[in-house]
């Protein structure tokens, strides 16, 4: 994926963190996707979804937020379009709240999977809705 593509806002789907959020997974945690932007992730392990914002000019300041699969609320997908070259993925989840005129807005996570990943961003889509119903994820395939 090019640079140019990842200041858009689309992601890269990888299966490793870049910023080894693995060292914060429980015992017996399985990771089961990265999606990663210009610098931020979103991981999804067999628990969770993990945030990480990278801050600062540097980089060197992160924040990690975790996000337990009974905080999730829904999950959509948009699917790319003919002139549209990237598909959108939201998910609603508890605790991801900013003040807009003083007021907690909760705010869903949100990302765009590229066209050519569509089957990537769909699976992650049935990983989520799987959470959203309850059922357990199923553990990571080795890639």
């Amino acid at each position: 994926m090019g640079l140019f593509d990842k200041m858009m806002g689309n992601a890269e789907v990888s299966g490793k963190s870049a910023y080894q959020v693995e060292r914060f997974l429980g015992e017996a945690e399985q990771l089961l996707a990265v999606f990663r932007f210009m610098r931020d992730e979103i991981v999804v392990t067999d628990r969770g979804i993990f945030a990480v914002d990278v801050q600062g000019l540097t980089g060197a300041k992160k924040e990690y937020k975790y996000f337990p699969l009974k905080g999730i609320k829904y999950v959509s997908y948009e699917s790319a379009g003919t002139f549209d070259l990237d598909a959108d993925i939201k998910i609603g989840v508890d605790g991801n709240t900013e003040l807009v005129n003083m007021v907690p807005v909760s705010k869903p996570l949100s990302f765009k999977i590229p066209k050519a990943q569509a089957s990537d961003g769909e699976r992650f889509f049935k990983l989520i809705k799987a959470a959203v119903d309850g059922k357990p994820l199923p553990k990571a395939t080795p890639s």
